[in-house]
């Protein structure tokens, strides 16, 4: 998501300069025009950053500082006062105040990006270890936090080394595969299994919810599909068997979706299994998208659950999309 920064000036064509010097660098950018309305905005919707300048009618930069520090939702939100050339007081007083940096008039749009940057690098820690202190209770440490961090970095590391490294080289087809998590550690996968000389598996999953729950039960799941693809004959009677697995293990609402099948470069057929994943779609030259609607039930939501599997032909130029 985006970091959002207001710009608070009572000069609207420096409100607009520098909305459009930040937005490019992709930046959502919010603007008030005076004191008041910067500290309802702020109040309203947390940005990650104010800009903001020293003088202005009514409430100036150094009273709106003053007002958002007493303010718990808002006292850590990172401020850069910007002032004339000559106010040497103010950007003294604003630094002592509470402001995190400054920047002086005439500015140039180079440095406002760069000392923007510098501030929020210093400051995003921040706004990730609050809410946790707040979640986890007061007697959980900033440091304990860092080593909880650590663990993170050090699961997701874990993870991403579970991923294949690189698609397949296969006579005849292309494959290409993207993974982009919105968290650290989370439940996507995706992998590729020899199984032949002539087939190889395919699998896509994404296990419901995010963070190490989500991770482990994807372990789960990869490492009992790699053990049973070799046993099963039927990508349906492989999901059968992780279904029955997941169920009996985990509780009822720690669940997966996830297509497997088997690609046959010799007979140039699809066969696969669904367990309540998104259809994938089919390409051919010939005939258009179809969509490959063989489905079945969650993985793990039910030990009732069974499988059944369709198979498609694949022709010169054919695509097949997972998501």
């Amino acid at each position: 998501m985006p970091e959002t920064i207001l710009v608070v000036d009572d000069d609207l064509d420096i409100l607009e300069l520098l909305k459009m010097n930040l937005e490019p660098e992709g930046y959502t950018v919010r603007t008030a025009s005076d004191g008041d309305s910067a500290v309802q905005s702020a109040c309203t919707e947390l940005p990650d950053l104010i800009l903001l300048d020293v003088m202005m009618p009514h409430k100036n930069g150094l009273q709106v500082i003053e007002e958002l520090k007493g303010i718990d939702e808002t006292k850590n939100i990172p401020v850069i006062l910007v002032t004339a050339r000559g106010q040497t007081d103010d950007r003294v007083l604003g630094l002592e105040t509470g402001a995190d940096d400054y920047i002086t008039k005439p500015f140039d749009l180079r440095e406002v990006t760069a000392r923007v940057e510098a501030v929020l690098g210093r400051t995003r820690p921040i706004k990730y270890i609050n809410p946790l202190k707040r979640a986890l209770g007061e007697g959980f440490s900033e440091e304990g936090l860092q080593k909880l961090a650590g663990h993170l970095e050090a699961a997701a590391a874990i993870q991403k080394k579970l991923l294949p490294d690189q698609a397949p080289s296969l006579h005849g087809f292309d494959i290409a595969n993207l993974l982009q998590s919105s968290t650290s550690v989370s439940g996507d996968f995706y992998d590729f299994i020899a199984l032949s000389e002539t087939q190889i598996g395919i699998v896509l999953g994404d296990v419901k919810g995010s963070g190490i729950p989500a991770a482990l039960l994807m372990v789960m799941i990869r490492t009992a599909l790699r053990l049973l693809c070799h046993d099963e004959e039927t990508p349906a009677a492989i999901l059968k068997r992780i279904n029955d697995l997941v169920a009996q293990d985990t509780e009822a609402d720690l669940f997966a979706t996830m297509i497997y099948g088997i690609l046959d470069t010799e007979a140039n057929t699809f066969t696969y299994a669904n367990g309540g994943h998104c259809y994938p779609f089919h390409y051919n030259s010939g005939t258009g998208i179809d969509v490959l609607k063989t489905g079945g039930m969650l993985i793990g939501a039910f030990e009732e659950a069974t499988f059944t599997y369709g198979t498609c032909r694949l022709d010169a130029g054919d695509i097949i999309v997972f998501y």
